[in-house]
Formats: C-alpha cells, sequence, structure tokens
C-alpha cells in the first residue's frame, strides 16, 4: 500500500537528475527550407465560385447550393471528364435543349424581337428570355422547385426598372425595385 508512492517518488527524484544538459551558447538555429505557397484557387476561379445571385436574408441552404452549383460548374470547365464520351454527350444534349429565335417587326424595321429557350441540365435551370419592346425572363430552379419571373425596363444605361414575381411552395412574392448597373 505505502510502496506504490515510494516508488513514485524515487522514481521521479532519479528521472530528475538524468536530464541532460543543454549549453545554450553553442546551440545553433535550425533553419528549415520553406514550403512553396500554391494558391488552391486563383482569385478568378474564387470569384465564379463565391454565390452572386443571393440577397440579404437568403437562408443558408440557398447560399450553399449556389456555391456548390458554381463550384460544380467550374469543375466541369476544367475537368477533363468533359472530353470524355460521356462529356461530350451531356455537353451535346444541353446545346440541344437550347433554341434562340430572331425576327424583325414587319411594321417597325428598328425593333428586333429575340426569344431565347435554355435548359441548362447540369444546373437543373430551364430559362425562357424575351428581348423586344422590353426585356423578360422566366426561370424555373428544379432542385429548390422556384418559379421566377420578371420584367425590365432600361430606364438608363444604368438603372433597370424591374418588376419580378417569385413562386415557391410556400410563399408567392412580387417585386418592384430600382436596379443600378455598377
Amino acid at each position: 500500500m505505502f510502496i506504490r508512492p515510494i516508488l513514485f517518488c524515487l522514481l521521479s527524484l532519479f528521472t530528475f537528475s538524468a536530464l541532460g544538459q543543454v549549453d545554450l551558447k553553442q546551440t545553433q538555429i535550425l533553419n528549415l527550407p520553406e514550403a512553396p505557397f500554391e494558391a488552391v484557387l486563383t482569385p478568378e476561379q474564387t470569384a465564379k465560385i463565391q454565390p452572386k445571385h443571393t440577397v440579404a436574408g437568403s437562408s443558408e441552404s440557398t447560399v450553399v447550393a449556389e456555391l456548390v452549383d458554381n463550384s460544380v460548374s467550374l469543375w466541369w470547365e476544367t475537368t477533363p471528364f468533359r472530353n470524355s464520351k460521356i462529356g461530350r454527350a451531356a455537353e451535346s444534349v444541353e446545346k440541344k435543349l437550347n433554341a434562340e429565335v430572331k425576327f424583325t417587326d414587319t411594321e417597325n424595321k428598328k425593333i428586333e424581337h429575340k426569344m431565347s429557350f435554355k435548359i441548362l441540365a447540369m444546373q437543373a435551370l430551364a430559362k425562357v428570355e424575351y428581348f423586344g419592346w422590353f426585356k423578360a425572363a422566366i426561370n424555373y430552379d428544379m432542385k429548390n422547385a422556384v418559379t421566377e419571373a420578371e420584367i425590365l425596363e432600361q430606364l438608363n444605361p444604368n438603372n433597370d426598372l424591374v418588376l419580378s414575381h417569385s413562386v415557391t411552395a410556400v410563399e408567392n412574392k412580387s417585386q418592384l425595385s430600382l436596379r443600378w448597373n455598377w
């Protein structure tokens, strides 16, 4: 019973006496080579990944979803997988799902009307855009089940008046806003 504490004290005493001595005057500085710094992402790639369509009050899941979507898009642009048979087939299907129609107004030759239909399979997004008398767009985000429609009227080169409406499973929201182009 008393042997353990005595043994511990003796062991501690002999351990401290066995420590080596270091002469600090003869100690040399250890110089380790610096590891080369390589940025994982360039500033351009970082700008492509950062969410651009989030608004104040967006949920974390919306921001993360856009961040992941932008990351996958960047990966798709830079991956060798894009040039494989499967990658080329995916791009071919996406190109076939896009259509654009242009026509000029017969009464007023100055106005050119343009309708654009796009299905972005990699981003699970469908878009319909109209340019002519005004600008309008309808977007359907399949991942989030959100439909958005907006009509833009250019007030001057730096300002747009925007009337938008979005529909989700939980809300219908209409907005009238003034957009500044920087």
